[in-house]
């Protein structure tokens, strides 16, 4: 490493104190790093502990720490050695704009925040070409229309009855029936999720959720805290008799599944195993938390959880994924007796949320701007799932034509934090699977999740997907520069 491990210093013992540094987990591990090098507790040289070892010290998943290294290695900090581990770099100073700097730029300079020649192929969010006419004819209508500064003001908790009552007509698109006076606004399926998890939780308490599950579930499990239990998967999701089993032997009241365009593994349940699920769910009494943000991207699909059992069933959507994700606008659609409880639990974390961005998805919804974008969106995730399918020819994965994402399964010798490091080597950046599982299993699964629809521009796109395919084909010894 550029004659740096000649004499290594490693930092085995190494735990910062990522109370210190604001923003997301992973953010503040990589500020530490930095603040670390600059004060010369991490030397030149210095190997940093193990990134399983760090997140059991720091109560985090593998999958933060990893993407806290790779923030830190995207900056020049750190160097990533496969099979002997993280060094400090070597710098000549820090004269360019330090994370902490970067990580809390203003709004308008996050686009220039993305690291030069690097693909994004980790974040799961769609893109189109046109958002900016779509954007400017939107804020036009709302100037026209006069009132604005009745949009700056409080709302309501529970949201506007406005804008609750177009989440309602949004959300029968999926054959979920709901009163306005069921919905709750909220800023995104993510707040959505930690204000159910709050609400419905004692610290500690267990949760079941499936054997892969997204990041959002463990950071928001991490700071109630909450433990979650694994539910084992097949083919068409979580398994009946395993969340029966759960149950039973942990006592939990609670399972949170993600039924349609699973994050990361793209598996649908059938209106079958839905059924299954629901069976189990009543016989153990279990409440589910249905997270449903992808549902609106497929045309024909199996009922909600929701609308089998809704006496039992907390529904989480959101505009994220069918619009576009940057409105931070999200819904929850509960049985009565659960509104106010949430409504309490929000105006707790937040008062409310911004009315403006509801206001423009509630025009979106009534004006069919919003079943466009999905209709857009739709015949997008359609051709990039087609050239995935292209580029992986003859190698395992999994993907559906409505999905944002496909989850390919590597061929030996690859492990998959190996692979993702090395992607970021060849410039592209994906997720591991590491990512979204629960335990620090020393052999995980060889998967990744590669996202399909960060960028707008397909051609980015199929570059991405073919140096992949050129890392995979060239093996784990591979280490060249950006093709």
């Amino acid at each position: 490493m550029n004659g740096v491990n000649d004499n290594i210093v490693t930092m085995t013992m190494w735990t910062p104190n990522l109370e210190a540094f604001p923003g997301p987990r992973y953010q503040a591990l990589a500020m530490a790093i930095e603040t670390a090098i600059q004060t010369g507790e991490l030397p030149v040289g210095a190997k940093l502990p193990p990134q399983r070892n760090l997140a059991w010290k720091l109560g985090v998943t593998v999958g933060t720490v990893s993407r806290g290294y790779m923030l830190a290695e995207q900056k020049g900090l750190l160097s990533g050695e496969v099979g002997r581990g993280t060094f400090v770099k070597p710098t000549d100073g820090f004269a360019g704009p330090s994370l902490r700097s970067e990580i809390l730029a203003p709004a308008q300079e996050i686009a220039r925040l993305s690291t030069p020649g690097v693909i994004e192929l980790s974040r799961n969010e769609p893109s189109l070409v046109d958002y900016d006419d779509i954007m400017r004819t939107s804020l036009q209508r709302l100037a026209m229309r006069g009132g604005l500064q009745n949009l700056l003001g409080y709302s309501r908790t529970l949201g506007d009855p406005a804008h609750r009552a177009a989440a309602a007509q949004w959300i029968a698109r999926t054959g979920l029936s709901v009163t306005p006076e069921q919905v709750i606004a909220t800023a995104g399926a993510q707040q959505a999720l930690a204000i159910v998890m709050t609400a419905m939780t004692m610290p500690n308490e267990v949760m079941l959720v499936e054997a892969l599950t997204y990041g959002g579930v463990h950071e928001n499990a991490q700071q109630r805290p909450i433990r979650l239990e694994a539910v084992a998967m097949d083919d068409e999701g979580m398994r009946p008799d395993a969340l029966a089993e759960a149950a039973r032997r942990t006592g939990s009241r609670l399972v949170l599944i993600q039924p349609t365009i699973h994050n990361p593994t793209t598996v649908m349940m059938t209106a079958e195993r839905r059924a299954a699920i629901v069976a189990v769910a009543r016989k153990h009494d279990l409440t589910i938390i249905e997270d449903d943000v992808y549902g609106f991207l497929i045309r024909e699909r199996p009922l909600p959880l929701a609308s089998l059992a809704p006496e039992r069933t907390i529904y989480i959507t959101s505009a994220s994924k069918c619009m576009a994700p940057g409105l931070r606008v999200g819904w929850i659609a509960a049985p009565p007796v659960l509104i106010e409880r949430f409504a309490d639990t929000l105006h707790a974390m937040a008062v409310n949320n911004p009315r403006l961005n509801q206001e423009i998805v509630r025009q979106w919804i009534e004006d069919g701007t919003a079943a466009m974008l999905v209709e857009r969106l739709r015949e997008e995730a359609a051709i990039r799932n087609a050239m995935a399918i292209e580029a992986f020819d003859g190698l395992t994965m999994r993907s559906h034509p409505a999905s944002l994402h496909c989850y390919l399964e590597l061929p030996n010798p690859w492990r998959p934090n190996e692979f993702t490091n090395q992607a970021l080597g060849q410039g592209v950046r994906i997720a591991s699977c590491t990512s979204f599982l629960l335990d620090n299993r020393p052999n995980p699964p060889p998967w990744v999740r590669i996202s399909l629809a960060p960028s707008p521009d397909r051609n980015e796109v199929a570059d991405g997907l073919r140096r992949l395919r050129g890392l995979i084909e060239r093996g784990p010894e591979a280490r060249h520069a950006i093709v």
